[in-house]
């Protein structure tokens, strides 16, 4: 196994081929934030949606802007296009599942969309500690932001 393979992957959007790389990587090394931010799209285009949250929820609480600052381009951050094409090619059996997902993918490009979707699926699932801890750090490090 190893992150290599696993970036190829990523970059050539096999998310089940990365996801199956880079998760013994970030078993090893969980501070490892280019893995996490990777596994987070991997683990939703794999509709493995808790442990994106779980994942997401550890590196939004460690250092949010390493989120929120990714280059589409350097960072191989496919998240313009999935945005896109998300709708098209997932079939969701639960608001849950569209809300947790776009709250979490538009955190990468939009970060009031992402609190948007965030919030609905929090009033769907409102006992969900990831999902309000995760919420609030996102409000937060909005009010911190200069506004433009």
């Amino acid at each position: 196994m190893s992150e290599m393979l696993g970036n190829q992957y990523f970059m050539a959007r096999n998310y089940i081929s990365a996801e199956r790389e880079l998760e013994p990587v970030y078993i090893k090394e969980t501070e490892s934030k280019p893995v996490r931010r990777k596994l987070i799209i991997c683990y939703i285009q794999t509709r493995k949606f808790e442990k994106a949250l779980e994942v997401f929820h550890s590196l939004v609480q460690e250092d949010i802007s390493f989120i929120t600052s990714s280059d589409s381009v350097l960072d191989d951050c496919p998240c313009d296009d999935l945005l896109h094409e998300f709708d098209k090619t997932h079939d969701f059996t639960e608001e849950y599942e569209y809300n947790i997902s776009h709250g979490m993918l538009w955190l990468y490009c939009d970060k009031a969309k992402s609190i948007k979707y965030l919030k609905k699926a929090l009033k769907q699932f409102p006992t969900n500690e990831k999902l309000k801890s995760s919420i609030k750090t996102i409000e937060k490090y909005l009010k911190s932001i200069p506004a433009n």
